[in-house]
């Protein structure tokens, strides 16, 4: 039929540079602590760093709440119906394999303990230089119960990651952080199912823009057959009723994201290189455990998932291919949260 597309191909093209964003000389930043926070102000905010998490846990924007859960690293994801299918468990199976988990895929990641996590803060430290405020944080993140050893000859031990988180909060709000994450341990799984940021944003905030891929969900390795640019939608019409729930909804190869309320208030994030992420009004947990759709139940909040790098979905038979594996290593990125408001 005369008009039907039948091929189409997208090139990227360093055009034009990226504007340099400038920022406010007025607006300054300060800070004060307790023994338990740091509250960085502002003319139109408040943050609030969790020394015990090592971790922002609150964001307040022109009187409104943005967050209703910490920011911190996240290598879970909700197992989809590729993770839970026996046909495939030999494609990934390390010496640390518990079968009470199962004869499933997943079972490789919860043998790992990497489901629970706990966050322990090695330091935090924080000073105030021309009206900015920075922040160094070292936390380590703990995916067993195993106790953390030291020996002699190698140091110290555990299963985990180790997070340096350098932030500096500008005047008028916008935070960057410089991210590096380094996975340590005997008993880490072959792959992580993802490996970033995970946050629960306020209700409210269920707009999304974004300029990535798009407009239907993709994930590496299927991926190609959407096109880059700048997409809308809502959290609720991201949801895909897959008869067994799991994770959904990811957009990858992402610029920036926009979650914003109706007013177009809320937040963007932006990372120096390409990144994925997907947000749902479900928990992860709840994603986790349902076997079936009626028993997801929306929370009061948003998750929202940025990944710096995210595992395929593979098949059933044959697993994900390795070269969509994200393995747990180093990883250094650098993000940007600016308040739109």
């Amino acid at each position: 039929k005369s008009g039907h597309e039948v091929a189409w191909s997208q090139f990227v093209l360093p055009w034009k540079k990226e504007a340099l964003d400038v920022e406010p000389t007025n607006l300054r930043a300060h800070f004060t602590q307790t023994e338990n926070e740091i509250i960085v102000k502002g003319d139109n905010f408040e943050y609030i760093i969790d020394k015990n998490l090592g971790a922002l846990s609150s964001m307040m924007v022109d009187g409104k709440k943005m967050l209703k859960s910490p920011f911190l690293m996240s290598v879970w994801r909700a197992p989809m119906a590729n993770d839970v299918d026996d046909w495939g468990s030999g494609s990934a199976r390390s010496s640390n394999w518990q079968e009470g988990y199962g004869n499933y895929v997943s079972t490789e990641f919860y043998s790992a303990g990497i489901d629970q996590p706990s966050y322990f803060p090695a330091y935090t430290k924080v000073l105030e230089v021309d009206g900015k405020v920075y922040l160094n944080i070292r936390q380590i993140v703990l995916f067993t119960d195993k106790p953390i050893t030291v020996r002699p000859v190698w140091g110290i031990q555990y299963n985990g990651v180790e997070n340096i988180f350098n932030f500096i909060i500008s005047g008028d709000g916008e935070i960057t952080i410089e991210h590096t994450a380094k996975s340590q341990g005997r008993t880490l799984p072959l792959y992580y199912p993802r490996f970033g940021l995970s946050v629960t944003l306020d209700q409210n905030m269920n707009h999304v823009k974004w300029y990535g891929r798009g407009p239907q969900e993709n994930y590496p390795g299927r991926n190609s057959g959407y096109k880059v640019g700048v997409y809308s939608s809502t959290v609720d019409e991201m949801f895909v009723p897959y008869i067994k729930p799991g994770d959904y909804g990811l957009r990858t190869d992402n610029r920036w994201v926009r979650m914003v309320d109706e007013q177009g208030k809320g937040l963007e994030f932006k990372v120096n290189e390409l990144f994925n992420f997907n947000a749902y009004p479900f928990s992860t947990e709840n994603l986790t455990k349902s076997i079936y759709t009626y028993q997801l139940q929306k929370q009061d909040g948003i998750t929202f998932n940025l990944d710096y790098e995210t595992t395929g979905v593979g098949d059933s038979s044959a697993g994900v291919l390795r070269s969509y594996w994200v393995y747990p290593g180093m990883f250094k990125r650098t993000i940007k949260i600016k308040p739109l408001f």
